[in-house]
This record gives structure tokens, sequence and C-alpha cells, in this order.
């Protein structure tokens, strides 16, 4: 539970809204009390790769120049690259996540890089603005949170408590996804009112909602190919309901050949997007296990589609060998960038879709007990 929270929570501040830029940026640090020799590393994705540059500080300043089209979520981090050297247990890294853009980006502090304030950067006052809508509903997440754990062991291991509490969380998830579109109703021109929108396009509930903001935007906006993203976005809540013929898909396996969804008319398919990094997806897969196992003689299929990035395909071949998973697994490594993520307007994982032979959508989302409940009806002759 605890880490499907931070999944969640996290997810709002990571998802990839980006491409390879043509424009230059320069960051001019100057933190009073940084030691000489301090290294200090930038980090970003693009196109679920990640890149790493690093300066070192002297007499408290650094900096960083390259290119890049527009607004990129990034990080600096102090001493140590997370993605080299992982922090050691209980250790406290100083870091700092902003939006990197075209431009002169001015960060100033006295003792540490989490304490960095912002000038010359549009998107980062509007993610000011935007923390401040918000904080209403995290702190209901983080109340939700100790709510949770500080019930004893046996509730919080008991599935009807678990789900109860999944619940009232996608009802936070609601409230999170009308904040966002109240962000970009009111700023118009912001470049992360194209984030928000994009965050929120996917969603049945919000489509028409989303689809009046959008054409709200402002025309500079537009342009971006993020822009161009957001009807498809929203053509996918309309194209993914139940009872619709499930979007085709084209992939690249693990092993590096290209598969289909049409590759599996005639059988009922599980449609699994998930990552190595997921925690509930990790969860969730000894009940896939069982399920395949028991079924896939039957006319019962998964693909597993994974939004790992490129940086991450050794785990992502490690968890599938790890996690027992012997059904076809696909990527095509972008991360939340990911096209068949977008087409089929996935923003959380652990996501599904149950396709019938046919390929039509018979259900979304079903997990645990309530899948295997749904299969069992499919295949009464197995039980």
């Amino acid at each position: 539970m605890k880490r499907f929270l931070k999944l969640l929570l996290l997810l709002f501040f990571t998802l990839p809204f980006f491409v390879r830029g043509q424009k230059g940026y320069r960051i001019n640090g100057e933190i009073s009390h940084l030691k000489d020799g301090a290294k200090i590393f930038l980090i970003y994705e693009i196109e679920g790769r990640s890149v790493v540059d690093s300066a070192f500080s002297q007499n408290g300043n650094f900096s960083f120049s390259g290119e890049v089209d527009y607004p990129i979520s990034s990080s600096l981090y102090l001493n140590k690259n997370p993605f080299v050297d992982g922090p050691a247990r209980n250790e406290q890294m100083d870091f700092f996540r902003f939006y990197l853009e075209p431009g002169r980006l001015v960060m100033r502090a006295k003792d540490s890089l989490k304490n960095i304030a912002i000038s010359g950067s549009q998107i980062n006052v509007d993610q000011e603005t935007f923390k401040k809508m918000r904080t209403s509903v995290d702190d209901k997440f983080t109340a939700l949170n100790k709510e949770f754990y500080a019930l004893p062991a046996n509730q919080q291991n008991d599935a009807k408590v678990r789900d109860a509490f999944i619940d009232r969380e996608k009802g936070l998830m609601d409230e999170l996804y009308s904040v966002h579109l109240a962000f970009a109703r009111q700023y118009p021109s912001s470049y992360l009112s194209l984030i928000s929108l994009s965050f929120v396009a996917g969603q049945e509930k919000f489509t028409r909602e989303a689809a009046a903001v959008y054409v709200g935007l402002a025309k500079k906006l537009k342009k971006f190919p993020l822009a161009k993203e957001i009807p498809m976005q929203l053509e996918a809540s309309v194209r993914t309901k139940v009872g619709e013929i499930a979007p085709d898909l084209e992939l690249r396996t693990a092993n590096g050949n290209y598969i289909k969804l049409s590759d599996f008319r005639g059988k009922y398919l599980l449609v699994d997007f998930w990552a190595s990094w997921c925690g509930p997806c990790r969860e969730e897969n000894p009940n896939l296990v069982a399920l395949y196992n028991k079924y896939k003689d039957s006319g019962f299929e998964i693909l597993g589609i994974s939004l790992d990035k490129v940086a991450q395909r050794e785990q992502w071949i490690k968890a599938i060998a790890d996690d027992k998973l012997s059904w076809p697994q696909a990527s095509d490594l972008k991360g939340w960038d990911s096209q068949a993520a977008k087409r089929y307007g996935i923003n959380s994982i652990p996501a599904s879709f149950l396709l019938d032979p046919q390929g039509k959508i018979v259900n979304r989302n079903l997990r645990g007990k309530d899948l295997a409940e749904k299969v069992q009806t499919i295949f009464p002759d197995k039980e």
C-alpha cells in the first residue's frame, strides 16, 4: 500500500514531457556554503534515455549548459549520482527537482540544494503556484497513508481493508485530476498546463472537460509535440472503453522480435501494463503467474507491456526472470513516453485490459481475486 501511494505521488513530478532539444540553456548556481570540489549532478531524461551531466563547485559556484527545446523535468544531486550509487540505508540525499528550460536559470541557496530558489524560469514559478493549488489534496494523501499505517498488521494485510483504502485513494486521484484541470484553465499560456492536460487526458471521467480546456490553450503551446499528442490521449479514453475493439499495437519484444495485439486473435488476452520498478505491479505478478499457468492451455494469454526506459532494460529483463513471467513481454523502452501507454491513456500502473477472442475489451483494471473470478467464469471447465 505504501509503495502504491508513493508511486502515485511520485508520478506527478516524474512524468516525462519532453523531446530532444535545439535551444540553449545555462544554469548558474550560487550556494555559499558549498565546499570547493563538491560534485553536482544534473539528471534528466529524453525519450526514455537518461542524460547525466556533472560540475564541480568553486567558491560556492557551479554551472551547466546544454540544449533543450522546452521544459524538461530534471534534478540536481549533490556528490552522488543515484542511478550509479544508490542511497545507503537511512541516507538523506541532498537534491533538488525543477524544470530545465531554454534560457538562463539562476539558482541560489545558502547551504543546500534542497533550499534552492530559482530565478529566470517561468515554468518553475508556475510549478510553485501549482503546488499551492494541490496542497489540500497532498495533505489528504498523507493523512490516508498515516491512517493505513496506524492499523494493526493483520488489518493492513486484510484484502478488504486494503481495497477500501485503494478506493479512497482513487477518490483523491479524481480530486487531483480536477486540480490539474483547474490550473490549465487558469493558466492557458503555461507549458505546465500542457503537462497537466496530458496527465488527465486519458481519464474517461474527465474527457469532456479536458477537451474543452485544451481548446482554450494558447496557440503557441499547440505547436509543441506534447500538445499534438493530447488529442490522441483524449481519443484513448473513448477507444478503450469496455465494449470497444482494442486499438492495435506493434511493439518489440524482450528478445528483439515484433509482436502485435492482433496476433492474439482467437484467444482471451490480458494486456498488462507494468514496469520493473513498480512495486504494486511486482506484487500482482504472482497472481498473474498462477492464472497463466492454470489457463494458458485453454485459450488464455497475457501480453506484458513494460514502461521501463532504455537505461532500465537490464532491470526489466531481470524482473521477467525473477518473477517467472513466461508470457510475451514487449516495450519501446520509453518509460511514460511510451506510445502504447499514450494510445491506451495510461498514466498509472499496474493497468490492464482483458480482451475477448475478437479483440473487444471486456474488462479493465481487474486485479487479484477479481481477475481470477472473471477468468474462472470464462473457463469454467478448468474448475
